[in-house]
Order: structure tokens, then sequence, then C-alpha cells
């Protein structure tokens, strides 16, 4: 994958959470915005599975974490007395060191890759206040876990648009 394939996939995988992008025919009623301001030699503030100092810059890198963690999110916010508190900066790091990602997952890929976008959805929907969703709730996009090859979690389910919409 390119770096402006994968830059494509990133961003589209914001995008899907900022239109809340849905597989239940739900408009988007969430008003999330992002911004994309270019690449940046800044790395994300995440070693192994712990975050680390933030430095300001919202990255999205590809690196190590710990073993068996297919990506890593971490996000700082300003507190708001009057809501939900606002996001500050939002680092994500997709584990190359032990998995493979692909833009375009087959039917014969035999379990090697994991999807960039199916991946990127997840995360960003932790970067905008979404936690995992846990048994029962396998086709929701913010379920604790995601097989390799999967492509559904791309689009939202409707309980991810609803907290979303809670947000």
């Amino acid at each position: 994958m390119t770096h402006l394939q994968a830059l494509e996939y990133l961003e589209g995988s914001i995008g899907r959470i900022t239109a809340s992008t849905n597989n239940c025919g739900l408009a988007d009623q969430v008003p999330a915005k992002s911004h994309y301001a270019g690449t940046t030699t800044y790395e994300a503030d995440v070693s192994a599975n712990t975050c680390t100092a933030r430095d300001g810059k919202s990255t999205w890198d590809a690196g190590d974490l710990a073993t068996g963690t297919v990506a890593s999110t971490c996000a700082w916010t300003w507190p708001n007395p009057f809501g939900k508190n606002d996001l500050r900066e939002a680092d994500v790091r997709f584990n190359v060191a032990d998995f493979d990602f692909t833009k375009n997952p087959t039917s014969t890929c035999n379990g090697l890759y994991h999807d960039v976008l199916n991946t990127g959805t997840h995360k960003a929907g932790h970067i905008f206040g979404l936690g995992h969703v846990g048994s029962g709730h396998a086709n929701l996009t913010m379920y604790t876990k995601a097989d390799r090859c999967e492509v559904k979690k791309r689009a939202l389910g409707k309980g991810d648009v609803m907290g979303l919409r809670s947000i």
C-alpha cells in the first residue's frame, strides 16, 4: 500500500465517523468534523499499548505495539462543563510489526491481513468518544474484536450511530 493509498483510507475511516456512514439507512445527524493538516515527522504518542506524553499533534502512524494488538488509540480531551469533553489530540498506531494490512481483502486472504479501513473506522470511533461493545454486538463497528479479512466494520451499525448521536 502506498503512502497516498494509506492516506485515502485513513481519511476515509475518519469520514465514516463524521458522516455516520451506516448500513441501516440512518441519516447523518452527527455534527462531528475533522481536518487533515498534512504529513508530519511526529509519531503517534503510543508505546507498546500505553499512551505517552502528548506532543500537541494528532498523528496516525504505523509501528510496533504489544504482541497481539492490531492497533491502539490515545485521545486527550479538555473538560467541557456543558457536555462531553472536547477532543484536544488523538493518536493512532497500526501494528505493522506483527500484522499485515490491506485495503482490499479477498476471499483468498487466508486470514493473513487486517483491513485498514475496517480497523481505521473502529479506531476513529474511539477518537470521537465511542467505547467497545461486547457480547451480542459483533456486527457493530465498536465490537471489541475484529476478525482478519473482515470488512463489515467499515460501515457503522445502528448502535454505533446512536452512540455518536448521544455524544
